[in-house]
């Protein structure tokens, strides 16, 4: 069991445990945003076609919507699009900008809305600029949610504090986290607090558990092997995620109910968006069976 001084819910700007609710009253005040029209797209076009009965996790580095295109209306719709053209039923976010000066928006309200049909959930990493910045998790709107939970990781270095958020849904369960490569002790520490708290949670889970983010890992690093004490990669650890390397991942808790993997992709091509120009790393996707 880890320490409850080591982990805890977190509070953060412009959002709550209720997915729809925003807090204006923090450190930064903020233009509330407009309603974002939802995305329209058609179904029957995609590159990466879902096989009936099976259940598609996606995960996404979305580099905060502002790496290559500067107006970030165009693309959190591009994005939002891409995500539904992919049609997976829970996706997990890595960098997103929470009400800062940076990016005076809540990121992942826009880019649910923009998508029609996602309930959203935030989990900061860190207080930046006078606001957040953290990953996120989508659900489809209706999805059973029985808890969400925000975890940031024990630090006792210079580097940034890191954490991840998990959502417990009637089906599945789901984490997402953005790790550290500061150091080797480091990234080492902040496994051993995943590893630990998933096996304290969900030890032989009737539901499957998965994981997934950008790891700052390779294949075959210390790294990856560390996470692979506990869980099998279910994603496509052959296929890079960035211009040089494989550093995003999902991941399926071995002492969780099992799953069997259908496909697994690096999405490269889209329809209705250009994923080389939405951020710095490529979505991934894996397909599984229940």
């Amino acid at each position: 069991m880890i320490a409850a001084a080591v982990l805890f819910s977190l509070a953060f700007a412009c959002g709550t445990d209720n997915p729809q609710e925003n807090i204006e009253d923090g450190p930064y005040k903020w233009e509330k945003e407009k309603d974002v029209e939802p995305v329209v797209i058609d179904p029957n076009k995609t590159y990466y076609p879902k096989a009936a009965g099976s259940f598609r996790i996606m995960s996404y580095n979305v580099g905060a919507l502002h790496k290559y295109i500067p107006l970030l209306t165009d693309n959190v719709n591009m994005v939002a699009s891409m995500i539904n053209e992919t049609n997976p039923d829970i996706v997990g976010l890595n960098e997103l900008d929470s009400c800062n000066q940076r990016c005076n928006q809540y990121q992942l309200k826009l880019l649910a809305q923009a998508g029609g049909k996602w309930d959203y959930y935030f989990g900061k990493t860190l207080d930046y600029r006078g606001g957040a910045y953290g990953n996120g998790i989508m659900a489809p709107a209706g999805t059973k949610v029985y808890s969400v939970q925000r975890i940031r990781f024990q630090n006792t270095t210079q580097y940034e504090n890191r954490g991840m958020i998990v959502i417990e849904t009637d089906k599945y369960v789901l984490g997402a986290t953005h790790l550290d490569h500061s150091s080797e002790e480091y990234i080492q520490s902040q496994i051993a607090e995943i590893n630990a708290w998933f096996l304290s949670k969900y030890r032989d889970s009737d539901i499957p558990v998965f994981f997934c983010g950008d790891m700052n890992a390779k294949p075959g690093s210390e790294a990856i092997q560390a996470i692979q004490s506990c869980w099998d990669v279910i994603s496509n650890s052959g296929e890079k995620t960035t211009t040089n390397n494989t550093i995003d991942w999902i991941f399926h808790l071995k002492r969780s109910a099992p799953v069997k993997v259908v496909e697994a992709h690096t999405l490269t091509r889209f329809y209705n968006g250009d994923a080389k120009t939405a951020s710095d790393h490529l979505p991934i996707y894996a397909d599984v069976t229940f």
